[in-house]
């Protein structure tokens, strides 16, 4: 199995699995061993087998609250009443979501495909925890707890693009009276999603500083204009040649280029997924702005009342985003 084993929907805890069990060849009877047998089972589509070495219900109970819990405690905004009500409500989630994620297991161990089309939810969740982009790259450390025997530990090496690094996911398995081990839980979900979510926020940080720093600088040189602009009316008359040619001059070479330059520096920057809305609004604004001062220059040569109530259209909406 190769180290670049792609983890796809679901694979958050199902693939993780496969991927460990592939590279230990053990004995019966040890934690390696029920590995195994569970990469056995997925490959046979064996649902007896797998669910006798995996307590599905108990990883999906405690992977839920990993997830609801990293995501909310990564954001230092959020208070305490937001974070209680947002909780009552994935409370309200919990059962549909674990029923999706149950569904979605069940489909790959029994045919191998997640049928993710069914479970768009899923599919969403998975992307939010960022378990879609994991790699797998390791299994280290598989040990049996010297103050309980009936419990084992395995790292499980993940690398992440978002966070830049690898991330050991610590599984826990438990023995039973009759010595076969099951896996049972995710020890740190919670950290791993909450490392993702502060790597979000400190790219999302970075992008609102960059983006506002470049509105800054362009609002000047359009202030500026808006100045300029003022001065030229007062000095003459758009019955003026002259005034015209002013003000054509100034929305060509100033406002237009300030406005396509601005575009071309929005569009240099790294946008993460949660600007992408923002991104797109500012890129927006921009073409508004772009056509009003065409549209303005272009009145100062034809004089059409229809060429400068599109531009002044453009420009309102523009305002109003």
């Amino acid at each position: 199995m190769s180290n670049k084993f792609k983890i796809g929907i679901c694979a958050g805890i199902v693939g993780i699995i496969a991927a460990i069990v592939g590279y230990l060849n053990v004995s019966t009877k040890t934690p390696e061993y029920a590995l195994k047998i569970v990469e056995e089972s997925i490959i046979n589509h064996d649902k007896e087998n797998f669910y006798k070495h995996v307590d599905l219900e108990s990883i999906l109970e405690t992977s839920y609250e990993g997830i609801i819990d990293g995501m909310m405690y990564s954001d230092k905004t959020m208070t305490e009443d937001t974070r209680e009500s947002v909780k009552d409500f994935t409370e309200m989630l919990r059962a549909p979501m674990l029923l999706s994620l149950q569904t979605s297991i069940d489909s790959y161990v029994e045919t191998g495909d997640f049928r993710e089309d069914d479970n768009v939810g899923v599919a969403e969740l998975l992307k939010r925890t960022g378990m879609n982009k994991s790699e797998f790259r390791g299994v280290r450390n598989v040990e049996i707890n010297n103050a309980d025997n009936s419990q084992a530990t395995a790292d499980i090496q993940l690398y992440h693009p978002e966070l830049e690094r690898e991330f050991a996911l610590k599984f826990i398995l438990k023995r039973d009276a009759s010595d076969n081990w099951k896996i049972i839980r995710i020890e740190n979900f919670k950290e791993f999603i909450t490392q993702i979510n502060k790597m979000r926020r400190k790219k999302l940080d970075r992008y609102l500083e960059e983006s506002a720093e470049i509105n800054m600088r362009h609002d000047k040189v359009i202030a500026d204009a808006e100045k300029e602009y003022k001065s030229i009316t007062a000095a003459g008359s758009l019955a003026q040649e002259q005034t015209r040619k002013s003000l054509r001059d100034l929305m060509s070479d100033v406002v237009q280029k300030d406005w396509e330059s601005r575009k071309a520096e929005f569009l240099k920057l790294t946008v993460p997924k949660d600007a992408e809305t923002l991104q797109n609004l500012r890129l927006k604004i921009c073409d508004l702005e772009i056509s009003y001062a065409e549209g303005y220059a272009k009145w100062m040569e034809d004089k059409m009342a229809a060429t400068i109530k599109s531009a002044e259209e453009n420009h309102r909406q523009a305002q109003t985003l």
